[in-house]
């Protein structure tokens, strides 16, 4: 399985670290997308899920795990045991929300995962954190950004879900200050916005560029949107994330990319690809 990167002229890209997510895929191992930025932290794991290594079938094959796909729900749970089991990490242990494209962040602890039997305890949040090893934070995409971080002084995580109304909501910026209020000093965080759909696909119309304008400063929208024609925008939510990011107080070069574009790799499900005719990818978070 071969994965390739974004290709992108924008000059916002050229001193950024945009090729952070690699394959790993051993021989006969479900395979996961990890990355350089999170790897070397012995304290943590973090991972994103392709399309194959699940038992779903049709255009849901093969790993979908969106419970709200057509999929039938043994399948679904069968798919999610499989990265659990591929991770080291009880299913039990897991927490799942349902998302709302919205900014609620949610504290994760022990009463708020799977259990047993397993069910799902949160709902209407996009956001979780956490500071309790063994939690395995997840969160479901299919084109939408997901956004790690990671602070090593108080080894504290956050995993968040990030379309388009949640960047406008500045939901990054938002779990960034509350790892702060927590202790966590933000100049030390890591970030890493994981496999989405690019700059160079996300078509929006210019009602969706106008909410981001509201929000962003005229020198930053002209790195995040691009026009098309007089009503259709390329949208980069990835650089929009950057820049919340760094009014939270990240340093640059502790904000890194993926460099995975949803749509353009078949074998990472895309919405926009498509049409809506798709499973779902997680993105996964734990502490040791």
């Amino acid at each position: 399985m071969l994965l390739k990167y974004i290709e992108t002229d924008r000059t916002f890209y050229a001193d950024k670290d945009i090729r952070d997510g690699w394959l790993e895929a051993p021989e006969g191992r479900l395979p996961l997308i990890r990355f350089h930025s999170l790897d070397g932290m012995d304290w943590l794991d973090a991972c994103f899920t392709t399309r194959r290594g699940g038992v779903s079938t049709g255009y849901l094959a093969e790993l979908n795990l969106g419970f709200e796909r057509g999929d039938v729900p043994e399948n679904v749970w069968t798919n999610y045991r499989r990265v659990a089991d591929r991770l080291g990490v009880p299913l039990e242990d897991m927490a799942l929300t349902r998302q709302v494209h919205d900014t609620e962040i949610l504290y994760v602890n022990p009463s708020l995962t799977l259990g047993q039997p397993l069910q799902r305890k949160i709902d209407h949040t996009d956001g979780l954190f956490t500071d309790v090893p063994g939690i395995l934070l997840s969160a479901t995409f299919a084109d939408c950004v997901p956004v790690y971080l990671a602070d090593p002084g108080t080894h504290t995580i956050a995993l968040v879900h990030s379309g388009w109304k949640g960047t406008v909501g500045e939901i990054s910026r938002k779990a960034v200050e509350i790892l702060a209020a927590r202790g966590a000093d933000p100049a030390q965080i890591i970030a890493v916005t994981g496999p989405c759909i690019s700059g160079e696909r996300y078509e929006v119309t210019g009602e969706v560029t106008e909410a981001f304008r509201k929000v962003f400063s005229p020198e930053a929208m002209q790195q995040i949107a691009r026009p098309m024609d007089d009503i259709h925008w390329l949208l980069d939510l990835p650089a929009a994330i950057w820049y919340s990011l760094r009014s939270a107080g990240l340093k640059p070069d502790h904000i890194h990319f993926s460099g995975l574009c949803t749509y353009d790799n078949p074998e990472l499900f895309s919405h926009r690809r498509s049409h809506g005719k798709r499973g779902n990818m997680n993105a996964f978070m734990y502490i040791h």
